[in-house]
């Protein structure tokens, strides 16, 4: 990966025990920033933490974060206040689904996802943009998917629904925080070998049916690959993107 100029830059990322969110604290962390990272599995949190401060000779903060409580995420976004008198990247990546035909879908199935995608984003965001206004400074990214432009054969209409919302909020806050040099983004992986997609990657079947066909490169992702888009728009080499999803994804959206 490419070396960012994002030397004592404050980050804070929700889901950053595993799978992409711990790929971009490594990322951050090996750029100079300093971190603040959330999860429900603090233990993981607190070896992560050290591993990464004494690879990269920076400062990492694990939250215990359970971004579908409001004042969890309002208590990780203060860490950074408290920690470092900073907020300078607010990284909203906590998202899962579930998997059901719609007849089979319950509401709580639905408020469920919903929360955890899209309305975890919405506080985060705007928990940061408290913070990031009166400085007339700061980055957002999101979490989005290849789901949020299109659906597939898999049933997980309230993911389909909550990750279309993620690309919608982020042009939203672009445009009303673009005015106080606040720039909001958005990221859209495709399939990456985390706990959420292993299952799908590792069928035969939907690889060689859904997956490789729609992929237009003519390998499948390893999970290293998405950290130089997150430092990309945290970086000054964004300076003027803002309002836009980009796609990581192998080619998926250009069929």
């Amino acid at each position: 990966m490419n070396k960012y100029n994002l030397r004592d830059k404050v980050v804070v990322i929700t889901g950053a025990s595993s799978g992409l969110g711990e790929q971009f604290a490594l990322a951050f962390a090996e750029n100079g920033a300093k971190l603040i990272i959330g999860s429900r599995r603090l233990d993981v949190l607190e070896k992560n933490a050290r591993e990464l401060e004494v690879q990269f000779n920076t400062s990492v903060i694990p939250v215990r974060t359970d971004v579908l409580r409001e004042e969890d995420i309002i208590r990780l976004v203060d860490s950074a206040i408290r920690e470092f008198d900073a907020l300078d990247i607010m990284i909203n990546n906590v998202g899962n689904y579930i998997s059901k035909p719609l007849i089979e879908q319950s509401l709580d199935d639905w408020n469920h996802i919903i929360n955890l995608n899209l309305t975890s984003t919405f506080i985060g965001s705007r928990e940061a943009a408290k913070v990031m206004i009166p400085k007339k400074s700061g980055c957002i990214i999101n979490m989005a998917s290849t789901f949020s432009f299109g659906a597939t054969h898999f049933p997980v209409v309230s993911y389909y629904a909550a990750k279309a919302g993620v690309v919608g909020i982020t042009k939203a806050l672009a445009v009303e925080l673009g005015p106080h040099n606040i720039r909001v983004n958005a990221i859209a992986p495709g399939f990456f070998p985390t706990s959420q997609s292993i299952d799908a990657l590792s069928s035969k079947e939907i690889r060689e049916s859904l997956i490789e066909p729609r992929t237009a490169l003519p390998f499948l992702s390893e999970l290293e690959w998405i950290r130089g888009a997150a430092c990309f728009l945290a970086s000054d080499d964004a300076k003027y993107i803002t309002g836009h999803t980009l796609a990581v994804d192998g080619g998926w959206l250009a069929f």
